[in-house]
């Protein structure tokens, strides 16, 4: 088959441009206080009065040929006048919210769009840091799935538009059978991201509701009784004795998680929908993989990322517009064909079109049925998501239930490095984190 223009030396400098992107904020870990900063975007931490045009802040675009920055360049095109500009803040959510509400906080109205991390919506809205949705910023609200419209919402109002979602699935190599059960899972190991960010706290929950039958700490709740803590314990010892490719994960985020499956070094790997785009344009996998829900009970942490309008911001209304077009079907479907966005709208994944942009050779996309089957993995998986806790100090649950997970990683790791928790200690230091208190086990 013929390729287009550019070929296989077209892909090689489009896969060297992602790869040159990552490594240009890794080599800038020691500057601006530890913040990594992708090649060719920098914060926009300006006084009001230089603000100039629309600034949209998110965290950093790590999907082939960078999508989302393909979609702010199209609205520039169509709107001269309002020109907008993407900041790509950190590689870390955790990171991101940290430095947006820092900076929201101190008054800066630097930033008019925000990407939200759906697991921080609830605060940025109790500190009120976000506008209220206008009727004319989401064209046919009907068409989101209604659990993502719930995500933009606080105490019943409307904060964010939702942008794209995600739940955990699980990839698997050609000629790798995929586990039938969680026991099977964790026996065999698996490239998952349990580094020290939020991608412990989601991988950590999945392996607590999928072991234990029960999504616990999940919803709406303010306080850890010891009998729930005493269930999330005997998950997470469960996630400990996981085979040598867990072991080899406790570093790692996304990214690291997909260097070892399109590496070779793990034959199954739990990651996000992205994942799928990003591994069949990669050379070395292609597609050479199954994509499948998490074995049963299936339960996954529902993600993704929401679109609001800084309440800090002089352009409100302009800003409104941006995130119309952001968050309308065509733009869900660029993202979700050419990127590996899961769409918040039912119309683009019940109908999934293969990408349309003519500068990939037909080996770098999923052949439409390819596409197709895994939309409809993607809706399984959705069906069975759950949210995390809902609350103004998720930032103190995350943080405290993540050096907890890691206290019990580290009490089974050969020599132990240190003790488990009691059922007690975990209720009590959950229950105070959720009361915005900084705690620890």
């Amino acid at each position: 088959m013929a390729a287009p223009a550019g070929g296989l030396n077209g892909y090689v400098t489009r896969h060297r441009r992602l790869v040159a992107s990552v490594v240009a904020f890794v080599l800038v870990l020691g500057a601006a206080a530890g913040t990594r900063w992708s090649a060719g975007y920098r914060p926009a931490f300006r006084g009001c009065g230089e603000h100039r045009g629309l600034t949209i802040a998110t965290d950093i675009d790590i999907s082939p040929d960078f999508q989302r920055r393909a979609l702010v360049e199209g609205w520039n095109k169509l709107h001269p006048d309002e020109q907008a500009t993407l900041v790509e803040v950190s590689r870390s959510t955790d990171a991101t919210r940290s430095q947006l509400v820092a900076a929201l906080d101190s008054g800066s109205c630097a930033y008019d769009v925000l990407v939200v991390d759906i697991a921080w919506l609830p605060e940025y809205a109790q500190r009120g840091l976000l506008a209220k949705v206008a009727d004319d910023w989401m064209e046919d609200p009907a068409d989101f799935f209604p659990v993502t419209m719930l995500t933009g919402q606080w105490k019943g109002r409307q904060y964010a538009v939702p942008w794209f979602t995600d739940a955990g699935l699980l990839y698997v190599r050609r000629g790798e059978r995929a586990p039938a059960s969680w026991d099977e899972l964790l026996k065999k190991g698996y490239a998952a991201q349990l580094g020290d960010y939020e991608g412990l706290t989601a991988n950590a929950l999945e392996a607590v509701w999928n072991t234990q039958k029960g999504a616990v700490l999940s919803g709406t709740i303010d306080k850890v009784d010891v009998r729930t803590a005493q269930v999330v314990l005997q998950g997470l010892d469960r996630l400990a004795t996981g085979g040598p490719a867990l072991a080899d994960s406790r570093a790692s985020m996304e990214d690291g998680s997909l260097d070892a499956f399109a590496g070779g070094r793990a034959t199954l790997m739990r990651n996000w929908p992205y994942a799928f785009r990003t591994l069949t344009a990669d050379p070395r996998v292609g597609d050479g993989f199954d994509v499948a829900t998490l074995p049963a009970p299936g339960y996954s942490v529902l993600g993704g990322w929401d679109l609001a309008v800084s309440a800090r911001s002089r352009h409100r209304a302009e800003a409104g517009k941006l995130v119309d077009f952001l968050g309308n079907a065509e733009s869900q479907h660029q993202l979700f064909a050419c990127g590996g966005f899961t769409p918040t709208r039912l119309s683009v994944l019940h109908n999934p079109a293969p990408c349309r942009d003519p500068k990939y050779r037909p080996e770098e996309l999923p052949s439409a049925k390819r596409f197709a089957a895994f939309a409809t993995t993607v809706q399984g998986a959705l069906d069975l998501a759950r949210r995390r806790p809902v609350t103004p100090y998720y930032a103190q649950f995350s943080e405290t239930f993540r050096g907890c997970v890691e206290q019990v990683l580290d009490a089974h790791a050969v020599p132990p490095r240190a003790r488990e928790p009691s059922a007690a200690t975990l209720a009590k230091v959950l229950t105070a984190a959720l009361k915005g208190e900084h705690s620890g086990c």
